[in-house]
């Protein structure tokens, strides 16, 4: 049976939970819904998320369950904080069930700390918080939101210069778009325009279908994992 986790505060303020799919858009949403994840072709969980606008900034936050082998990751939630362009003031992760990891990212300056808490101990990284630095969990579907957004905005996304902070792995991959096509992909049922951008992340190749009419995150895929999101719930 899958289990409810509650919504972490992460200290961003959030005035809400995030609200099921037939509930109406608070002002200042300005995305929700739900992914459901697939590993080798078989259902491994669901996601949940909201991205809301809150003063200058965006706040995001989801819940993933994933379900699977003793070694799979049970519940993690997560949050962030970040500027319109998408660069990162805070971010949270935290297992709450499986194997225990707690990560939490804060802005000084011109530096992102990442600090790491897991079974083996504490680690501390630091990063330049540079221009196109995005936090982006290779297996959380919304993490690709501000991807989405910059590659959008871009009139030649084959020419942005992206590096993705991946702070359960404490490290950073350049991310690079190889070639980009238009696309349908089913959402309830219903055939949607997209727009499919094939990148790298880092070496893994990673496809991005997000929504023609709006840029909303559809789907992603990495092949190499044998993974992939698919939206099936959307305001």
């Amino acid at each position: 049976m899958r289990r409810r986790v509650a919504l972490l505060t992460l200290g961003l303020c959030l005035p809400a939970a995030i609200p099921g799919p037939s509930k109406a858009q608070t002002s200042g949403q300005l995305d929700g819904g739900t992914f459901e994840h697939f590993v080798a072709g078989g259902f491994a969980g669901t996601e949940t998320f909201a991205v809301r606008r809150r003063g200058q900034d965006l706040v995001a936050v989801g819940r993933v369950t994933r379900e699977g082998g003793p070694e799979a990751l049970r519940a993690v939630e997560v949050g962030m904080r970040i500027e319109e362009s998408g660069r990162p003031l805070r971010y949270e992760l935290q297992t709450r069930e499986g194997p225990a990891l707690h990560v939490v990212v804060n802005r000084t300056g011109s530096r992102l700390r990442v600090t790491t808490t897991a079974d083996e101990g504490e680690r501390f990284t630091e990063f330049l918080a540079g221009e196109r630095l995005l936090i982006v969990e290779r297996e959380i579907a919304h993490h690709y939101y501000s991807l989405a957004r910059l590659l959008r905005r871009s009139a030649e996304p084959r020419s942005v210069k992206v590096e993705a902070l991946i702070p359960s792995e404490g490290r950073t991959q350049q991310v690079r778009v190889r070639a980009l096509s238009r696309d349908t992909i089913s959402v309830r049922d219903i055939r949607v325009p997209a727009t499919r951008y094939n990148m790298t992340v880092g070496s893994e190749q990673t496809t991005l279908w997000t929504a023609t009419d709006d840029g909303r995150v559809l789907r992603v895929a990495i092949p190499s994992r044998q993974w992939n999101a698919v939206r099936v719930l959307r305001p």
